[in-house]
């Protein structure tokens, strides 16, 4: 097992305006560093080691970034970089695979622990009981009793179709698994074989509820706190016709799909290639009866051919939907046309003089990612396999271009973006502004005392239970590339 020997250079710390936003974007991977701030937390390992976690915020669309590091190993123990593998209102739950170990640990972060400061603990061991009960992933998590305590959460598949089992623990030291069948509610016209769902986020939607979602079909939710609720089951809105012939229910969804909540609505956007259909130039046929002569060349017969039409991209469409808990359906909030956006400036990666500047229906384009109002963001390139990636910002509301920053896409597709948004920040006492911390006290990271208190009932998930759904086949090429389909093919705009 090869060890993560560094890191790239710590991004430059970059000034926030945290009236602005309360949201950003995490990127997912990390840097190894001691870098400290007033989000560091640190606890120890199962091995003893001591671990800490920090957290640089960035106004989107630039990118947050964490940063993980063992105080007492002079040696970087990591087997492979520490990754955030999913990030719901205050907790981050992050994933480490040490040197010294065949499976890697799990370790929930809170911005505002039980003591209103940033803390790290090591989660339970689930693996074994997870073996047993085939929890799905991700993982949901609840604070409760004032930040004091959280609940985690996982579901599993029930004997029938619209039948899940809610697995949650605690996190007091003693803590033991507890089980219930969900009887999931059912919207009226759909079936319990639609509510079989593979989730691949989740969702708080204040208090306990927690939602599964499903970006092709729907969400279940419930209230993990109370014993006696009931779960239900909520449709993701209709696909747009593209992308219902072209990828129908295969695949990740995320090039396409993003949900939040925001304002106390659940919010949908999708993002949809425009395609039109291609001329075709169609041979002439001879007619025998205007003919004096015909050649024995002229005679053989020609077979029928099989009908195609073939589409080019040019352009895309956004739309995004929201809705009430209380409601039994969406409805549209905005809608953004490629055109609506005429030319986009692509500014140079490394602060170049001359931005490029392009008609953004032309630049390969994927994964909306919703912000906490009208704002999405979006991947973009000029050509597939570009080195050169664009998060650029689209206002749905004002059909507008935002600011638009380049990152380097080294070992990253637009199709399977390496950041995940987050909330973090705005439950932060102090915003981090990237400065060195001068005092270990001020980082709430715990000395090395006391292993064996530490190590009861610590262990780590299998990493085969995190293991995600196959990415999106890359999106159709623009214009200059066919894309072949039946007749009764999509809808062209």
């Amino acid at each position: 097992m090869s060890a993560v020997h560094g890191s790239a250079q710590l991004p430059p710390p970059v000034a926030r305006n945290p009236l602005l936003h309360d949201s950003g974007l995490l990127n997912s991977t990390t840097f190894i560093s001691d870098h400290r701030n007033e989000t560091t937390a640190g606890t120890l390992t199962r091995a003893g080691l001591t671990i800490q976690v920090s957290f640089v915020f960035a106004d989107p669309p630039r990118l947050s970034y964490f940063c993980v590091y063992c105080l007492n190993r002079y040696e970087i123990p990591f087997a492979k970089a520490p990754k955030v593998v999913s990030s719901v209102e205050d907790t981050a739950l992050i994933q480490v695979l040490l040197t010294t170990e065949e499976s890697p640990q799990y370790f929930l972060y809170r911005a505002r622990g039980p003591n209103g400061r940033p803390s790290l603990d090591l989660l339970p061991d689930i693996h074994r009981y997870s073996q047993t009960e085939f929890l799905c992933v991700p993982l949901g998590f609840v604070s409760h009793d004032n930040r004091k305590q959280f609940v985690m959460a996982a579901l599993s598949y029930g004997t029938w179709d619209g039948e899940y089992n809610l697995h949650t623990i605690g996190s007091n030291p003693d803590s033991t698994w507890s089980k219930k069948l969900l009887q999931v509610e059912i919207p009226n016209g759909l079936t319990a074989k639609s509510a079989l769902i593979e989730p691949t986020k989740v969702i708080a939607l204040g208090g306990g509820l927690l939602g599964w979602v499903d970006l092709w079909k729907g969400m279940v939710i419930c209230d993990v706190l109370n014993p006696a609720a009931k779960a239900y089951f909520v449709p993701m809105p209709k696909l747009l016709p593209n992308n219902n012939e072209l990828y129908g229910n295969q695949y990740s969804a995320r090039p396409l799909r993003d949900i939040t909540v925001s304002r106390d609505y659940i919010r949908c956007v999708e993002f949809e290639q425009v395609l039109k259909l291609r001329p075709t130039t169609v041979p002439a046929v001879t007619d025998p009866w205007d003919m004096d002569e015909l050649q024995d060349s002229e005679l053989a017969i020609v077979p029928p051919q099989e009908e195609e039409e073939v589409y080019d991209v040019v352009g895309w469409r956004l739309i995004t939907w929201y809705r009430s808990l209380t409601w039994n359906g969406w409805r549209k909030g905005s809608m953004v046309h490629s055109d609506d956006l005429g030319i986009i400036s692509l500014p140079q990666l490394g602060g170049g003089s001359c931005p490029l500047n392009e008609p953004f229906k032309n630049l390969k384009t994927a994964s909306p990612t919703l912000s906490d109002d009208d704002v999405v963001y979006l991947l973009c390139m000029l050509q597939e396999d570009d080195q050169a990636v664009w998060i650029a910002t689209v206002d749905t509301r004002s059909k507008s271009v935002g600011e638009v920053v380049p990152f380097s896409a080294e070992g990253t597709v637009i199709y399977d973006p390496t950041f995940i948004p987050c909330v973090l920040s705005k439950y932060l006492d102090a915003k981090s502004d990237g400065a060195q911390g001068g005092k270990r006290n001020a980082s709430h990271v715990p000395h090395s005392r006391n292993i064996s208190k530490w190590k009861k009932q610590r262990q780590h998930l299998s990493q085969a239970e995190l293991e995600e759904q196959q990415p999106l086949p890359r999106l159709l090429q623009h214009s200059s590339a066919a894309v072949v389909m039946p007749v009764n093919s999509p809808q062209c705009v």
